[in-house]
């Protein structure tokens, strides 16, 4: 997975913010990364993603997502990833990402520097 999957994940699980400096994650060292939010994120070597030594996100052999808190997700008719938490997300263009919960602020995803830092602002 990449650091992008990685920070779009952390605002699923997390609290996203309400106010403050922009979200976003950075890599700080080899299959590990820093949040705005103090989450740190490791990658083990099958892929699997720990995020606070609590939840875990792992893609099965047909690419589905499994997160070890039960979460699900599918992908819906227009081309949105809906999460059972109420999260949806979809690709704009390139690296750029919208992330929705119904009744809450929007947030749109990009890399501050591509691969090393990512960066999600309310909007």
């Amino acid at each position: 997975m990449n650091l992008m999957e990685a920070t779009i994940f952390a605002l699923l699980i997390s609290t996203p913010p309400t106010d403050g400096p922009p979200f976003g994650c950075r890599a700080t060292a080899e299959k590990e990364a820093l949040c705005t939010n103090d989450l740190v994120i490791k990658e083990f070597q099958d892929g699997t993603l720990e995020f606070g030594s609590k939840v875990t996100v792992k893609k099965s052999r047909r690419r589905d997502l499994i997160f070890s808190n039960g979460i699900s997700s599918y992908f819906d008719s227009f081309g949105w990833l809906q999460f059972s938490n109420g999260y949806a997300v979809r690709r704009i263009e390139g690296d750029i990402f919208k992330i929705t919960q119904q009744g809450a602020r929007e947030f749109t995803c990009r890399y501050a520097i591509q691969g090393k830092q990512t960066r999600c602002t309310v909007g």
